[in-house]
């Protein structure tokens, strides 16, 4: 039997480089463009950005050169919408706009040859909408939404970014505002419920993440405690999201891959100071990987590769 596989990414920003070295050495190995590997894509912030690049056919060799180069165009501090805004923003968005437009061009979902989701959070009332392509199974009210503007949408990071207005929609900010930093499970609902595609028995999960930093906390004081317990409401529900998958789908036959290098250091998401780091990294945890093994038929049902979970371990 041939599993259909899926793909999804984690949000991180600059990290983004880590899951791209690995899709590199997909492609490497695999002699051919990710598109045709995976028949599902889904990405929240960086990890759309990096999946609706992949789904238009773009190889993550050619999107890392983009990243490397772009960095720090999309990232430049805009002091004075930082000010009159009272610190609600640090960068535009209309140059994340343009790194969109220069990937996707005037793409529509629907014109996607393979399926993908895209979440993103509207402003006004904090909904959560997954941009996907258009099929008898769902509403088909987002298939005809431009990839610029989901993307753009996606990966708007509060305080890093201006909310990006998706038409019909309106004001919108990155996907990963809630659940979705990781959206693998949202993935799997989405796939298994609303496509009348996919079956968690032929179907592989590939899980990838932008790193991960787990610090022996101890804080100390009321700024630390804040800073604590926004890290914990963005890494929790990654973990969550695998979890979910681990207790909802593997049972039922599906097989997950999740593939999140450790960290030696915290590297903020706007950090382009540090992308031949974030190479380094990435290139370092996709020469462990055997990708031909571990999408085999005869490979297990489930893999933790490259950064294990650490729940419920001391």
């Amino acid at each position: 039997m041939t599993r259909k596989l899926l793909l999804a990414i984690d949000g991180g920003g600059i990290r983004g480089i880590i899951p791209l070295c690995a899709l590199i050495e997909l492609e490497r190995q695999l002699g051919k463009p990710a598109r045709e590997v995976f028949s599902f894509m889904a990405g929240t912030s960086t990890g759309a950005i990096i999946s609706s690049a992949l789904a238009s056919g773009i190889s993550a060799e050619r999107a890392l050169e983009v990243y490397r180069t772009l960095g720090a165009k999309v990232f430049a501090m805009d002091w004075i919408g930082y000010v009159t805004t009272l610190g609600s923003y640090r960068y535009r968005t209309q140059p994340l706009a343009d790194l969109c437009l220069q990937f996707y061009g005037d793409a529509i979902l629907n014109g996607l040859p393979i399926d993908i989701m895209i979440p993103a959070t509207r402003v006004r009332d904090g909904r959560a909408f997954y941009f996907v392509r258009d099929n008898p199974c769902n509403l088909q009210t987002t298939g005809k939404v431009t990839l610029v503007d989901c993307v753009t949408a996606s990966a708007a990071a509060p305080t890093y970014f201006q909310p990006w207005t998706v038409p019909g929609f309106g004001p919108c900010v990155d996907g990963g505002v809630g659940i979705a930093g990781n959206p693998a499970y949202e993935m799997c609902v989405e796939a298994f419920c609303h496509t009348g595609t996919y079956m968690p028995t032929e179907s592989t999960i590939v899980s990838l993440g932008t790193g991960q930093y787990r610090s022996n906390a101890n804080p100390g004081n009321l700024v630390a405690w804040v800073k604590w317990l926004i890290g914990e409401l963005l890494h929790d529900p990654a973990e969550q999201q695998i979890e979910l998958i681990r207790r909802h789908y593997v049972p039922a036959g599906a097989r997950l891959i999740r593939l999140n290098p450790p960290l030696s250091k915290d590297i903020g998401l706007d950090n382009v100071k540090a992308i031949d780091e974030l190479v380094a990294i990435g290139q370092q945890a996709a020469s462990q990987l055997d990708w031909k093994a571990l999408l085999g038929d005869q490979a297990g049902r489930e893999v933790l590769q490259v950064g294990q979970s650490q729940r419920n371990q001391p």
